[in-house]
């Protein structure tokens, strides 16, 4: 026995911390499970009774009102038959119901039959129809038709007479009615009411509206929430009109009488047969039907299977419960070196940024204040590389805008002297005020932001002066959304795809009468948005596909697509940038797409920490 104790004792010594921490609190745990089961048993047992009769008063009162709907449903659709002008006009003739012509009864019969199907909605949920005289060649239509003989065959027909006499409803009992030619008879309980001809005079006869049992055992079944009880609907004269189950009537009926027809009442104890129920009813007045509902006190306690998924729900706490215990005991006694872990993963994982906590000074401590001492000398140098990287890429941008071809001033200054030989006229200031605006926004002190409206400003500008290379044969069109001229843009990021255009349509296809370029500025959320469209050459799919590869414009022509792109890349980040659309033959579009900023707002993004 101490040997194998002795083996134990060696063996736990050698389990990891964490395991040790839940062999030695799984006694507390296992209590704290045995006593939240024992608590949780009682509740359910009493809360699982309250609930079944919550849900059940809950279905019954939902049953009550569908069929006191119906009852209003059919009601007014018997108010409907007897306003209605053209029969009551036909039951004002007084002869109708006694015609001897066939023909004439026929006519009565589609006229009838017309107002009937006119009334009847709800995809037929509804029947509607009157009792006519035997003798009538439609009496034994039995949909919209009824034989009055109907009537006088049934055991209530003297109590039907005596309330139908006094202008009061009257309901049948289950009947089947329907088209006899089809063979389509439903049961059906019909609602009965006599009208009358216009003023009361004339003719009159019984109406009828009728609902299939299918309907009313639908209504039933949903206010039944137990496996063996039982709902059903009952009349004055004891008939049962619909049940949620017929099994399970069957079976009750059995035992022992049921409850009827009867008043209102709350749940009620009831035996029958040695078992005990609850039993509800309800009476419904305008059709003296009463609702009763019984369930089964055997099914209280049927489900158990609620209280075993109770029983898994707190076995999964209480082990939950147990590794949380665990891993706080164990966040006890090792959270100094769980908290050096854990910063030195969050730097591992590039987050230098860390608040390194004040620790005792031990070994420990020893270790936090090197480790905190290490991640700030890390901190400096990320730093310094990044301002290093940021003077690179100023300096790539001052590279890139120093490439501004000279070879375009030259040709400009050669063709302000010809004017000035051959016309000497005043060209030569406009010429010059062009070229002046051109590299003056193009330089902008050394300064990458401009306003929209400047940059627009630069192409004009551009465009004037092309405009006397090929007379006057480019066609600028600018459309600036409203506002957008005061937002800021990067500068020299329309003129490279202009003199695109022009490069590659009328410059290369002398031919080409006209050179046609629009612009538009518009903002679209938070972006600002550029969309450059000329009539010139166009480009392959390949050749869109491949345009920022290589770059495609050559350096005479400025900074070109490539150049743009990695500009507005470097400034705004990977989402923004020049996107090109073109046929060949049809032209191309290029978009430039930018955040919709504020000159002041784009200063500070492009210039912070530079």
């Amino acid at each position: 026995m101490k040997k194998i104790w002795s083996r134990m004792k060696n063996y736990f010594k050698r389990l990891p911390m964490r395991i040790k921490l839940t062999v030695s609190f799984s006694g507390p745990m296992i209590l704290i499970f045995i006593l939240l089961l024992s608590c949780s048993y009682m509740l359910i047992e009493k809360r699982y009774e309250a609930q079944i009769i919550y849900s059940a008063d809950q279905s019954f009162e939902q049953a009550v009102n569908f069929l006191e709907s119906h009852l209003q449903n059919m009601n007014y659709i018997l108010e409907l038959v007897g306003a209605d002008r053209e029969l009551q006009d036909m039951l004002e003739e007084g002869n109708y119901l006694t015609r001897q012509e066939a023909g004439d009864q026929w006519r009565d019969y589609w006229r009838i039959n017309d107002i009937m199907t006119s009334l009847e909605f709800s995809d037929k949920m509804y029947q509607c129809g009157i009792y006519v005289p035997d003798s009538l060649v439609y009496a034994y239509n039995r949909y919209h038709f009824f034989p009055e003989s109907d009537l006088q065959k049934k055991p209530y027909y003297e109590e039907m007479c005596g309330r139908i006499n006094q202008g009061l409803l009257y309901f049948t009992g289950l009947e089947r009615s329907g088209p006899e030619l089809v063979g389509e008879k439903q049961l059906r309980v019909a609602m009965l009411k006599k009208i009358y001809g216009e003023a009361g005079s004339g003719s009159s006869c019984i109406a009828r509206v009728s609902v299939s049992s299918d309907e009313l055992e639908r209504i039933v079944a949903n206010s039944d929430v137990t496996q063996k009880g039982i709902s059903y609907l009952i009349n004055q004269r004891g008939e049962i009109l619909a049940a949620s189950s017929q099994e399970n009537l069957d079976e009750l009926s059995g035992k022992g009488s049921l409850p009827g027809h009867g008043r209102n009442s709350s749940w009620q104890e009831l035996r029958m047969g040695g078992s005990a129920y609850l039993y509800r009813q309800r009476k419904l007045e305008q059709a003296e039907w009463t609702l009763v509902s019984i369930i089964p006190r055997q099914d209280f306690y049927r489900q158990t299977y609620l209280m075993g998924m109770t029983l898994i729900f707190f076995s999964v706490l209480i082990v939950l419960s147990i590794f949380l215990i665990s891993w706080l005991l164990g966040k006890y006694y090792s959270k100094r070196l769980v908290t050096l872990n854990t910063k030195m993963k969050q730097v591992q994982d590039g987050q230098l940024s860390l608040e390194i906590p004040e620790e005792e000074s031990d070994e420990i401590g020893e270790l936090f204040r090197s480790f905190s001492y290490m991640t700030k000398e890390l901190r400096k140098l990320m730093l310094e590389q990044y301002r290093l990287g940021k003077n690179v890429k100023s300096a790539e941008l001052r590279a890139l805008q120093a490439q501004i071809n000279p070879h375009f001033l030259y040709n400009t200054l050669d063709l302000i002297n010809w004017e000035a030989m051959d016309y000497n006229a005043p060209e030569i200031m406009e010429l010059a005020q062009n070229l002046a605006q051109f590299y003056r926004i193009s330089l902008n002190k050394g300064r990458q932001i401009v306003r929209v409206r400047e940059e627009l400003n630069h192409v004009r500008a551009y465009v004037r002066i092309e405009n006397y290379h090929f007379d006057n044969a480019i066609r600028l069109e600018i459309d600036a959304q409203e506002g957008v001229e005061e937002l800021s843009c990067i500068n020299i990021i329309l003129q490279p795809f202009v003199e695109n255009a022009i490069m590659y349509s009328i410059a290369r296809a002398p031919d080409m009468v006209e050179c046609r370029i629009r612009i538009s500025a518009v903002t679209e959320g938070k972006d600002l948005i550029f969309c450059i469209t000329d009539n010139g050459l166009g480009m392959t799919a390949e050749q869109v596909a491949h345009i920022f590869e290589e770059n495609t414009c050559e350096i005479s022509h400025g900074y070109g697509a490539k150049n743009v792109n990695f500009r507005i890349k470097l400034c705004y980040g990977e989402e923004y940038g020049v996107f090109y659309e073109s046929q060949v033959g049809k032209g191309t579009t290029v978009t430039v797409r930018l955040p919709a900023l504020t000159p002041e707002e784009a200063e500070k993004i492009l210039y912070i920490d530079s």
